[in-house]
């Protein structure tokens, strides 16, 4: 079973990475090579927190092409997004055994240092 759902998340990953242009990509593994760094996780964690954090990427980027294309409204746009993160600050927290509040300061740093990549 084990063997079957790792497939299917690297197929996931695999999938999602060659839906992204390479500046997004760039983005992702800045992320993850800056929280391994920081937080010290090992290569099954690397690897976890590239799907949690290219899944929450594709949800802002799946939106807002929804929002340009009249699919969804600005609002509805922003809940969906609210939750990807929600899950991603869920999951990322218990990788690395902190709250949210603990680990915010590094969000905010990286998101900085990536908007000049």
């Amino acid at each position: 079973m084990k063997k079957i759902l790792l497939t299917l998340v690297v197929l996931f990953t695999i999938t999602a990475s060659f839906g992204q242009n390479k500046w997004q990509q760039k983005q992702i593994s800045y992320f993850v090579d800056a929280a391994v760094k920081e937080y010290s996780l090992n290569e099954d964690q690397k690897t976890e927190l590239n799907e949690i954090r290219t899944t929450v990427i594709m949800a802002y980027i799946n939106g807002a092409k929804k929002v340009k294309s009249g699919e969804l409204t600005k609002n509805e746009n922003k809940e969906i997004t609210k939750k990807a993160s929600n899950v991603f600050n869920k999951k990322f927290g218990k990788m690395i055994g902190k709250n949210y509040k603990e680990f915010s300061p590094f969000l905010q740093k990286i998101a900085k240092e990536i908007k000049d990549l």
